[in-house]
């Protein structure tokens, strides 16, 4: 079994273009470094990424790396210390150190898991309006073939048509989404109707995604650009959970 740490070993961060540019396809990029796992898999490192790895609440990203006479099928993308890792299956091939290569995305899958995300955090602003007190996650997820926000505390007897109403006149209200990086002295200012504030680490920068007029919560996922994007938001059911709630929800 390979150590994703030893994997990473030596390399600085990668760059993250997805953070700031969540509707780039395809990339070229530097292959940094192949850790080989079988004749025929291993793990990809490159300078840039547009893949998001597991994690933050979303789902893997997938999609293709390929080069000069080799091509490779990423099958999950994961983060060690900053560097994200691509485990790929090799189609064509071997990958060469140092070379220029072409990372291109499942755009379909992820388009899906950006509308998805945005839909969470629409519903996260639904979920405080009706129930007219402040909230706390315990935990989210925001990939198909549904997403769901687990909340601490009562329910209120919340009906999933109320929440899905309220999501939806967001979502056509074509509200602009966009990130701003806020130093952590200026979090608690910044931030509106953000229920994972208890859960964000201890760091000097935090990515925030505002949806104009509605939240502004901190996160690291993919998200549109406009809430008209996300399309219709339907709430699937609401159940108990241990100490709290969870809404579960898709797009249509």
């Amino acid at each position: 079994m390979v150590s994703l740490s030893e994997v990473a070993a030596g390399l600085q961060p990668t760059t993250k273009t997805y953070l700031t540019d969540s509707y780039k396809k395809t990339l070229l990029t530097t292959l940094l470094r192949f850790v080989p796992e079988t004749k025929r898999s291993g793990y990809l490192i490159t300078a840039e990424t547009i893949m998001h790895p597991k994690g933050g609440a979303q789902p893997s990203d997938t999609g293709y790396i390929e080069g000069d006479g080799f091509k490779a099928r990423v099958k999950k993308v994961l983060e060690q210390g900053g560097v994200v890792i691509h485990f790929a299956e090799l189609l064509e091939g071997s990958a060469t150190e140092g070379r220029t290569v072409r990372m291109t995305l499942d755009w379909g899958q992820r388009y899906l898991v950006m509308r998805l995300h945005t839909a969470g955090h629409i519903i996260d602003y639904a979920v405080l309006q009706l129930l007219g007190q402040d909230l706390l996650s315990s935990k989210a997820y925001h990939g198909p073939p549904e997403g769901y926000l687990e909340y601490i505390g009562d329910s209120g007897g919340l009906d999933p048509s109320s929440v899905e109403r309220v999501a939806n006149e967001v979502s056509q209200s074509s509200r602009r989404v966009y990130p701003v990086v806020v130093p952590r002295e200026e979090l608690k200012g910044f931030i509106k109707g953000a229920p994972n504030i208890t859960r964000l680490p201890e760091i000097d920068y935090y990515r925030v995604i505002v949806i104009e007029g509605i939240n502004a919560i901190p996160c690291g996922g993919t998200h549109v650009s406009n809430t008209s994007e996300v399309g219709k938001i339907r709430v699937n059911r609401i159940e108990g959970v241990e100490n709290g709630f969870r809404v579960v929800y898709s797009v249509e």
